[in-house]
């Protein structure tokens, strides 16, 4: 699972940690059953929409004052993994991270989830297939063999059992009626959609929350419709006490009687909400904003913010360079990072071409190299692009070289044949020096020359100390 992804799931759940708080809070108990029901859909689609949105940029100004809004992206400069290979193949614990387990945990819950969906649709396919059904209008009535089952519906199709049959003829046409309405109104649309929403958030109670409170609007809206055609309540609170049972198992069916009850009950009695009460939902754009803000900081950087959502796509070309201005450098001079980047004011701009310049070069002439083999293994540097309006591209790059770091210790694990002193005699890096990422690999490369290693099966994991400015070498091998 890319980092990407999980700050999108978690700027989504607080997105939707914010709508169900304010529709507990605020909306639960209002008779505005038709906007309840718009306020929740809107909530779960704005959770999944939201931290997709840029902030405008005066926003971005406000939550991150040191970041100008013509940042793009961040380069790290320290790309290890990019250039020495592990030994995943033969040895898992070298590689093992926290991202692999949220990967094998997250996504067998996507497909459990969604295997309980599937389920349940074959389950009801079966139910209407496999029982009598007559045509009941634009749908059909299914009747089923339990006795026990209460009535429920699915789309156009109301299920009932014998038991149903002994109501009286009154008693049983609100009861059809009320299944309707489900049907007529398409309720059952609006759970398939939190229902698929609910496969990504399996670990999210809130989407469930949501989904569970968009069931009991559905029931609200089905009952005050009945009442209204008929305009009898107390009949019809009659009718549900009748019928009161325990809801189905299955989240995708609306069952006539469930454990709310005496809440549908007191919503039929209450009178409709005042126009004060309806001003409530004046506040839904504030909390939005709220929400939006909230899934911006929790982003992955405040580039994003910013307004460059799509910092991992191609950027088209943008013109020429402008100004290039270097910002935080000691040990290198501007002139030698500029011969290091090898652009000029006046080249063709685009982030492909500024990648390239920034990315690792066999040669070591690169700028993290330049850095990275003396030491400064904590170097980074970030550039910011802020087109102009005459359309060049300035570039400010701004360096954090950090301490140098020493070696503190080197270790060889893996070897069960060869000594481990005949192996450190092979590595050009002693305690005591200077990190470099050239001796780095140079070490590999003898490893790999020395015969006595698989030469794609050579891992080597550096683990810094920031704080003591050390790094502890660990060489992985695997003897041939």
């Amino acid at each position: 699972m890319s980092s990407a992804w999980v700050l999108y799931l978690a700027a989504a759940t607080a997105c939707q940690a914010v709508a169900a708080l304010f529709y507990w809070l605020v909306l639960a108990r209002l008779s505005t059953f038709g906007w309840n029901r718009a306020y929740l859909l809107s909530a779960l689609v704005a959770s999944l929409a939201l931290p997709l949105v840029a902030l405008p940029a005066a926003w971005a100004q406000l939550m991150w004052p040191a970041t100008t809004a013509g940042a793009a992206w961040t380069v790290p400069a320290l790309r290890l993994s990019l250039t020495i290979p592990t030994t995943a193949a033969t040895n898992p614990a070298a590689t093992f991270s926290w991202q692999l387990l949220a990967l094998a945990v997250y996504w067998p819950g996507v497909v459990w989830r969604l295997g309980r969906t599937v389920r349940s649709l074959g389950w009801l396919y079966l139910l209407s297939r496999r029982n009598p059904r007559t045509r009941l209008g634009q749908g059909w009535l299914v009747q089923l063999p339990g006795l026990s089952r209460p009535a429920f519906s699915f789309g156009k199709h109301v299920f009932l059992s014998p038991v149903h049959a002994q109501l009286s003829p009154s008693e049983y046409a609100l009861l059809v009626q009320h299944e309707q309405v489900h049907g007529a109104q398409y309720h059952s649309l609006d759970l398939l959609l939190a229902e698929a929403i609910g496969w990504f958030f399996w670990f999210n109670g809130l989407v469930f929350y949501l989904r569970r409170e968009l069931r009991v609007v559905h029931e609200y809206l089905a009952d005050a419709a009945v009442t209204h055609s008929t305009g009898s309540r107390a009949a019809y609170g009659h009718l549900l006490l009748k019928l009161a049972a325990a809801p189905l198992r299955a989240s995708l069916v609306h069952p006539f009687s469930t454990k709310q009850v005496a809440l549908r009950i007191r919503m039929l009695t209450n009178p409709p909400s005042s126009l004060m009460k309806k001003l409530r939902f004046l506040f839904v754009l504030p909390v939005a904003a709220l929400a939006w803000v909230g899934a911006a900081a929790l982003g992955p950087t405040p580039a994003v913010a910013a307004g460059s959502l799509a910092a991992a796509k191609p950027v088209a070309a943008q013109g020429r360079i402008g100004k290039i201005t270097w910002q935080g450098n000691t040990f290198l001079t501007t002139a030698q990072l500029s011969r290091a980047l090898g652009l000029q004011p006046g080249d063709p701009y685009s982030k492909e071409v500024l990648d390239a310049k920034l990315s690792y070069r066999p040669d070591n002439t690169d700028i993290g190299s330049r850095y990275l083999d003396q030491g400064y293994l904590f170097f980074q540097i970030d550039p910011v692009a802020k087109t102009q309006p005459d359309g060049t591209t300035d570039l400010t790059f701004v360096i954090h070289e950090g301490p140098t770091a020493r070696i503190n210790t080197v270790t060889v694990s893996g070897n069960h044949k060869v000594a481990t002193d005949d192996i450190l005699k092979l590595i050009p890096l002693h305690k005591g020096e200077l990190f470099s990422r050239a001796k780095l690999m140079q070490s590999q490369r003898a490893l790999a020359e020395s015969g006595l290693f698989g030469p794609t099966q050579i891992g080597i994991n550096p683990r810094p100390n920031p704080g003591a400015g050390l790094v502890n070498i660990e060489y992985v091998v695997v003897e041939r």
